[in-house]
């Protein structure tokens, strides 16, 4: 009896991600290939609608009760699949059980968890379980709460999750009330500029702190759509080869709007380099601080979401489940979400195929006028062979994706 039981909750435990399976083993980089169109084919093992940084516009149904699915199994969004099955009450009280650290269940080992921030347990992950109430506050949860009451907002399109990251950190700094004011940057700690629709209140929006010669000079080229001026026009080159923002760019995108009195520093989940205990040791200590905010840059296919490669703040951690929260900036398409630290450093030790290459000038290169009357189909490619071609001329260089840490320096 005890045999029976325990290969029918090992095989639950399986479809769910929570158990290896030893048959099955996929590398930690190994991409999912999403439908069987002949466009979605491969290339260097990625394919050319994984390569664009944009979410998906139909997300995958997902139950904010139950932890996401994880693993090998090929998801086709083109058919309606039961692509996530139901799962019985008994299965969902062993699951939450063993993600919130019960003594009665074993927390599964190895494996991802995944844990919404839409179900009543996941809220009590933000507070001390240390102490003999959950009245008191996590140490390493102040960051959530500063993000949500300084001003948190869904990314304006598909392409700007990294924008919208940086405005979220920058507008969770105002409790430090030391942002320019006026012009005068005698006394400015960070740049919280004034956008017109909420004049004279300083707010960071995702179109305001685009504008102006540091970005345009340093990160990308961003028109301030004015009819006239230097940078003036509506070009966003965000929304061209390679598309969206990389590690690189969005630390330089911190540093136009922050003094010299804070440090910004990429970090690059390389396992050669970087590994689980340093990673987590490096967040916990930013959350610790309330002068430090992180921002992260993951694939999340690495925890089993829709999509590619995608930016958010990294706003709590939970020490009896090894969990990190990840607020998520397409609020639209999921919820914020607790993540194991194994699973999070999986998703980051992920390569991004143009983590650098020759901006924000290098864009220029991609106006091809040819002599057969066509232009710029390096500038909207929709071929296969243009992405690429358009990646070769912008000089592209592989990076890992990572983590980006904004202190204020002592």
């Amino acid at each position: 009896l005890g045999i029976i039981v325990g290969c029918i909750s090992s095989q639950g435990l399986l479809r769910w991600g929570l158990v290896a399976d030893n048959n099955n083993a996929q590398t930690p980089s190994a991409s999912v290939v999403l439908g069987s169109d002949p466009q979605s084919s491969l290339i260097d093992g990625k394919s050319f609608l994984d390569s664009l940084p944009f979410e998906e516009v139909i997300p995958l149904s997902w139950d904010p009760d139950q932890p996401s699915p994880f693993g090998g199994e090929l998801l086709n969004l083109s058919s309606n699949s039961n692509a996530i099955s139901t799962i019985d009450i008994k299965e969902m009280k062993m699951l939450s059980a063993s993600l919130l650290g019960s003594k009665d269940v074993p927390s599964p080992s190895p494996g991802p968890h995944l844990l919404y921030h839409a179900h009543a347990s996941s809220f009590s992950l933000l507070y001390d379980s240390s102490r003999s109430s959950y009245s008191y506050l996590s140490e390493y949860s102040l960051d959530y709460f500063l993000l949500n009451s300084g001003g948190f907002d869904a990314q304006i399109n598909q392409a700007y999750c990294a924008v919208a990251t940086v405005a979220a950190v920058l507008n969770s700094l105002k409790y430090a009330k030391r942002f320019r004011d006026g012009g005068d940057l005698s006394e400015w700690s960070f740049d919280l500029p004034v956008d017109p629709r909420y004049d004279p209140y300083p707010y960071a929006t995702q179109e305001n702190i685009l504008t102006g010669d540091c970005v345009w000079n340093n990160v990308i080229q961003h028109g301030d759509g004015s009819t006239s001026g230097e940078h003036g026009g509506n070009v966003d080159g965000i929304f061209k080869p390679p598309y969206g923002l990389s590690m690189e760019q969005s630390a330089k995108l911190l540093k136009c709007h922050t003094s010299e009195e804070w440090s910004v520093k990429v970090h690059e989940v390389d396992p050669s380099q970087l590994n689980l205990r340093e990673m987590r040791y490096d967040l916990k200590a930013s959350l610790i601080d309330p002068d430090a905010r992180i921002m992260i840059n993951y694939d999340r296919k690495g925890l089993g979401q829709v999509g590619g490669g995608h930016f958010s703040p990294l706003v709590a951690y939970h020490a009896p489940t090894d969990s990190f929260l990840v607020m998520d900036v397409a609020k639209y398409k999921y919820p914020p979400v607790w993540v194991g630290a194994d699973t999070l450093f999986t998703a980051m030790a992920t390569v991004d195929k143009c983590g650098t290459y020759d901006y924000p000038k290098g864009q220029e290169r991609l106006d091809d006028k040819s002599s057969d009357g066509t232009s710029n189909k390096y500038i909207n490619p929709i071929s296969h062979e243009e992405y690429l071609r358009s990646l070769e001329l912008l000089n592209c260089q592989q990076r890992m994706r990572g983590y980006i840490i904004l202190k204020k320096k002592s």
